[in-house]
């Protein structure tokens, strides 16, 4: 098969050079005809010439679709041929090549003011309207979003000046000028939030992804069921599921079996926190939506962890 595939290509390549010289000689003979005929048939045959020229047109994309095909399948033919290059060969001349933000920016100046406003942007996609339950008066939390911006920035700022400096990235003296590069950005964060700036701004940011959340995946099952939630309603939700999360808080004082499913509930004291919490604000019946979304979830992320942590290293799972 692979052998016959260059002949039936070469074939239908003559075939339409062929056709395609033929199509365009009656087209000139139809214009010489019309020039011994009157203007009537002059239009005719001018209309004839260029319906011909279409269909020419046609046959002269189909014969270089024809010799591409017969490009490709000499290619196939040579590469099924030649010997295999050695897998280390093959893993590093596939390999991506790694361009650092610090690169880009210092290559491009005007890239910089496009990549703060970026920057800004995701502030607000990791805390979404959580910055707001800190009831700073507007001017403070305006800045406290610029501060988290500069952070951003600096690390790329310090990255682009240790890599100058010849630091290896991820060493000892590299993470060592990350951190001296944060210290007085921190410093007035810490300023604003807080003495326990870092863990207030991780309980935000976890509030943040529970408010994607939400939006994303619980809000269309409680439309479907026909219990929207109302804004107020989705706010205590996302409330509901931060408070009663660990991350950023001190795990010390976690409940032991805080994630073990009660075997006769099959509910964890981790959802149990949650449903209390939500009842406050939302109806038995959108309460039964949230349990059934949490306990879909956690048996998921079970079923997945069996083929993410398997011995062979880590996996990716796609469609």
């Amino acid at each position: 098969m692979k052998r016959a595939l260059p002949w039936f290509v070469a074939l239908v390549s003559l075939g339409g050079a062929m056709v395609l010289g033929f199509l365009l000689w009656q087209a000139k003979q139809d214009g010489a005809l019309a020039a011994t005929r009157g203007v009537d048939a002059e239009r005719t045959a001018r209309v004839r010439i260029t319906e011909l020229q279409s269909r020419a047109d046609d046959l002269q994309t189909q014969l270089a679709a024809a010799r591409t095909a017969q490009a490709l399948a000499e290619k196939s033919v040579a590469k099924a041929a030649a010997p295999a290059a050695p897998a280390a060969t093959r893993t590093a001349a596939n390999a991506p090549k790694v361009i650092h933000i610090a690169d880009v920016m210092k290559d491009h100046p005007e890239y910089v003011p496009l990549y703060v406003k970026q920057m800004r942007r995701n502030v607000d996609r990791m805390y979404g309207d959580g910055l707001d339950t800190l009831n700073l008066p507007p001017d403070q939390l305006a800045r406290l979003k610029d501060l988290l911006t500069e952070k951003q920035m600096n690390n790329v700022d310090a990255q682009g000046a240790a890599d100058a400096a010849g630091l290896v990235r991820d060493s000892p003296e590299w993470k060592e000028a990350m951190k001296q590069a944060a210290q007085e950005t921190e410093q007035q964060i810490a300023a604003i939030v807080g003495p326990n700036a870092n863990s207030t701004l991780d309980i935000l940011q976890a509030r943040g992804n529970f408010q994607v959340q939400v939006e994303s995946n619980y809000k269309m099952d409680f439309v479907n069921a026909g219990v929207p939630l109302s804004s107020e309603q989705s706010s205590a939700l996302v409330q509901a599921l931060s408070d009663t999360n660990y991350g950023g808080r001190d795990l010390s004082t976690r409940p032991a079996g805080y994630n073990d499913p009660d075997p006769v509930t099959g509910i964890t004291p981790h959802e149990a926190r949650i449903i209390d919490l939500a009842s406050h604000s939302l109806t038995p019946a959108q309460l039964e939506i949230v349990k059934a979304d949490l306990v879909e979830n956690r048996r998921t992320s079970a079923i997945m962890n069996e083929y993410r942590n398997g011995s062979n290293g880590p996996t990716m799972i796609v469609p």
